[in-house]
């Protein structure tokens, strides 16, 4: 019998929301890094828009600069 923390549907979408956080996360400060004088620009929207960017020219097929 599996032990489950909160629930057999909850346990994933837990797991998915600590990863894609944790994502989101990395790469707003792997951004801050790149341009610190961009600090106050570099924003959680900032890089989700990017990531959304990135998903739909990889999904277009258009795998150059990605």
């Amino acid at each position: 019998m599996a032990a489950y923390l909160l629930s057999r549907i909850g346990d994933p979408i837990f797991a998915l929301t600590m990863g894609v956080t944790a994502a989101i996360t990395r790469i707003r400060r792997d951004q801050i890094d790149k341009s610190p004088e961009n600090t106050p620009e570099i924003g959680y929207g900032a890089v989700v828009q990017l990531g959304q960017k990135r998903l739909q020219r990889w999904w277009n097929g258009d795998f150059k600069d990605v």
